[in-house]
């Protein structure tokens, strides 16, 4: 067969994930002054255990666990599609590539090229690097200028300070340690260089956000993450000598918590995820960059970067 699972799961069914968000709901709603509420989630609650035990659809199991090469190779088709995170991902990563001068910017695990486009459309030239062949193939066809290179994050083929930026949307938490990766940014960025990471919140990962996507047989795949605090950020960061110049978290809206339990119990699908931190979006600079040690503006203090004024894009969520 084409698509090889990593298993086929016995284990977690739709019906333990939609309890166990009902749940959710009920303790972010514990403290409320609205008992309405939280006696709405106790009664789904109460729901779902009935027919859990009557042996229903919510037996089913939860997904198909693909590892990241295969799962990629199966969701290449459909990845193009509006995805839920995209919406609050994307305005303040366009506003921070909006602050880049035209340069040479690498896109690491660039997938089907969403920034390469975003980056070739702002006069930069690009290069992908991603580990998917089937991803790759749909980025060439979009950006046949655009130079892609099949490769791992942690080793690039690229030599050093190679590139003015680097972007990456979305793909460390694919990789159980960002310090690899961001050691390889480092050694291809030349000095004065920008580094514009998007991931996952460490919050959402936790609690079992997991990309999905269609499976063979109409059924639902997904690919296991990888929790990454900030606190292994900014260790990894200081330790390719990279400076932090900002980090925002925009929440998630209502419309983005998309997940297995959305139709099966919608109410407590949204008081569990609707305002939790969505992505954590990073912007890092080299000791290099121009005007280091003023400190000014709304960057970081103290860390010797300069405030770079956005130009154009959106101004964030």
């Amino acid at each position: 067969m084409l698509y090889e699972p990593v298993t086929a799961l016995s284990g977690p069914t739709l019906g333990e994930y939609a309890i166990g968000v009902a749940g959710l709901g009920l303790l972010r709603q514990a403290y409320d002054n609205d008992a309405d509420a939280r006696g709405a989630r106790v009664t789904e609650i109460s729901d779902l255990l009935a027919q859990f035990d009557q042996g229903t659809s919510l037996r089913a199991p939860l997904g198909t666990e693909y590892d990241l090469r295969t799962g990629y190779q199966q969701w290449s088709a459909t990845y193009d599609r509006p995805l839920r995170l995209f919406p609050i991902e994307e305005p303040p990563m366009h506003a921070l590539i909006d602050t880049l001068p035209p340069g040479t910017v690498l896109d690491a695990a660039c997938g089907t090229g969403r920034y390469s486009a975003v980056l070739a459309e702002r006069g930069h030239q690009v290069i992908g690097v991603d580990q998917s062949a089937a991803m790759l193939e749909i980025a060439r066809g979009k950006l046949p200028a655009a130079d892609f290179r099949e490769a791992d994050l942690t080793a690039l083929p690229l030599p050093d300070d190679s590139v003015d930026a680097v972007v990456c949307a979305l793909a460390l938490v694919h990789i159980a340690e960002v310090a690899p990766a961001l050691r390889e940014f480092a050694r291809v960025l030349r000095p004065g260089g920008r580094i514009i990471i998007s991931d996952v919140h460490p919050f959402l990962v936790s609690l079992g956000w997991y990309p999905q996507f269609p499976a063979p047989g109409a059924g639902r795949g997904f690919i296991r993450l990888h929790c990454h605090l900030a606190s292994e950020y900014i260790s990894a960061a200081n330790a390719a000598r990279l400076q932090i110049r900002s980090l925002t978290e925009p929440p998630l809206t209502e419309r983005a918590v998309v997940t297995p339990a959305a139709e099966i119990v919608p109410g407590a699908n949204r008081a569990a995820f609707t305002g939790l931190p969505a992505v954590s979006i990073w912007d890092f600079g080299c000791p290099g960059c121009a005007g280091a040690g003023s400190g000014d503006g709304p960057g970081q203090p103290g860390l010797g970067l300069p405030a770079h004024p956005r130009r154009g894009g959106p101004s964030g969520l």
